[in-house]
């Protein structure tokens, strides 16, 4: 069976510097403003590369997710997810990512409830950013499913 999906894709972006603490990032006509965070020595005006990063896991994992959906055509009411990471000093001085924990909350049907919960953990399987990054960064994916 041939997949409905493209085998590979090229994403791009550009990351420019404002002069300042931070930049904006652009991709396909779309802006986004980064800076460091006041406790780093930024001005804290956007998002900074970590809650970039974590966001990006998050949004992964949904997205896997509500692939799935469009395919296998399963009832979901809402959907959430909460990413926290640890950055710490690593021994040469420099900040290392240590740890990632993800909560993901889903509402459905009181019948559906165990579908999405499969669902949810296949998305952890197959979410191209965990499977990438977690044999660097230990990654704590905790799923709930609710009916409602």
């Amino acid at each position: 069976m041939r997949s409905i999906w493209p085998e590979a894709h090229r994403f791009e972006a550009s990351i420019t510097w404002d002069g300042k603490t931070g930049g904006f990032v652009r991709s396909r006509g779309f802006e986004l403003l980064f800076d460091m965070p006041k406790v780093f020595g930024g001005l804290g005006r956007g998002f900074c590369p970590d809650e970039l990063f974590l966001s990006a896991l998050g949004c992964c994992l949904i997205t896997t997710l509500l692939s799935f959906k469009q395919r296998f055509d399963f009832n979901v009411k809402s959907l959430q997810a909460g990413v926290e990471g640890e950055v710490r000093l690593a021994g040469s001085g420099g900040y290392r990512i240590k740890a990632i924990r993800v909560h993901i909350k889903a509402s459905t049907s009181e019948d559906e409830v165990e579908r999405v919960k499969r669902y949810l953990e296949l998305a952890r399987e197959y979410c191209h950013i965990t499977r990438s990054i977690e044999g660097c960064i230990p990654i704590d994916v905790q799923i709930e499913v609710v009916s409602g």
